[in-house]
């Protein structure tokens, strides 16, 4: 539960002068604050036991209740310097605090302030105790509350300088330490992302033959312009192979999941029976022509003349692998018609084979 807030006059704070309190004196007035309520509780309790057997005649407790007297007394002048002091010590802790110690510190000031209060409350009704038995006990309920208040206060001041580092001379030269690590960290890696070479860059044979064409275009004639033609023909190859690739794993998976069927059956074994189909007519072989033309003239075929060799070499290898493909493309085009065949279609076709 969040307490109200309430504050001591701005009148009493002028008259005390804050500049001449000496700092780091809030510890040892606490340890008053905290041991003075215990022992007047205490006290108090010991006075109602004596009491409780006195008469007019024979007063009892009289020393016992004059003791506890004087250390409330005593204690509302602890309190009040212990407000003091603390407030001394709270400004010069509050800029070393983070976020939440200063929200504990916020509040530890808040419940000193109700603490100055109650000791005056505590004074007060000290002196109406006095009247009689029952004005005692309702002192020592008030006293026994005041006590677990202080308590309370005591263990809050000590998170604030065991958890949160309040007045710890050492934790602010630590924090310094730590911020200089911090800036020297991030200046290394500054340093080494600076230092880090860039990766080299993948070279382009065919854009660095553009770029030699743009800029001196002879040198790209004859041999050169036929070494440069080889190497974009081989890239396009590489490229086209790889596609032809992926398009025959695809056709693969599709027909390993299809199954055969009777018509399928029937097709395969009408081709194997059907006549072989004539032999295309012989190409042209460039390589052979070529390998003819070095053996008569060996001087014909280096230089320009072999590179253009080299070409044709290349485009009849093409042409040879396209016919290949043809084939087999071919053939799984009459394998899938003959796959289209239903189980009715084959009773119809053997019904007209045993009528005839």
């Amino acid at each position: 539960m969040e307490l109200p807030q309430i504050t001591i006059p701005q009148v009493v704070i002028d008259m005390i002068p804050m500049d001449q309190v000496p700092a780091i004196v809030h510890p040892p007035l606490v340890h008053f604050a905290i041991v003075l309520p215990i022992m007047i509780v205490l006290l108090e309790l010991v006075n109602i036991i004596v009491k409780s057997g006195e008469t007019p005649e024979k007063p009892k407790g009289g020393g016992v209740s004059t003791l506890s007297f004087l250390l409330i007394l005593a204690m509302v002048v602890i309190f009040a310097a212990a407000f003091v002091s603390g407030s001394v010590d709270g400004k010069a802790a509050w800029d070393g605090l983070g976020a939440e110690g200063q929200a504990e510190l916020k509040e530890h000031k808040l419940i000193g302030t109700y603490l100055v209060y109650g000791s005056l409350v505590l004074f007060v009704f000290k002196l109406i105790s006095f009247a009689g038995a029952k004005s005692r006990v309702l002192f020592l309920l008030l006293a026994i509350a005041f006590t677990a208040g202080t308590l309370k206060q005591g263990k809050d001041g000590g998170e604030l300088v065991y958890v949160y580092g309040a007045n710890i001379a050492k934790v602010e030269v630590l924090d310094g330490k730590v911020s200089d690590l911090e800036d020297e960290l991030d200046s290394c890696k500054s340093d080494a992302e600076a230092k880090t070479p860039a990766a080299p860059a993948i070279e382009d044979s065919v854009a660095k033959e553009e770029a030699t064409t743009l800029a001196d275009p002879e040198a790209t004639t004859g041999e050169p312009a036929a070494k440069a033609q080889v190497e974009e023909r081989v890239s396009k190859d590489a490229f086209e192979a790889k596609e032809a690739a992926k398009s025959f794993k695809t056709e693969d998976v599709a027909d390993e999941a299809k199954e055969a069927t009777v018509e399928q059956v029937k097709t395969i074994e009408t081709e194997a029976k059907a006549p072989e189909a004539p032999a295309a007519p012989a190409m042209e072989d460039s390589v052979a022509k070529e390998e003819a033309t070095a053996i008569a003239d060996p001087e014909a075929t280096t230089g320009e003349p072999a590179a253009k060799a080299q070409v044709e070499e290349r485009v009849s290898s093409d042409a040879s692998e396209a016919k290949e493909a043809a084939k087999s493309f071919k053939a799984e085009d009459v394998a899938d018609e003959a796959k289209e065949a239903t189980a009715e279609q084959v009773n119809t076709i053997e019904a007209e084979a045993n009528s005839h």
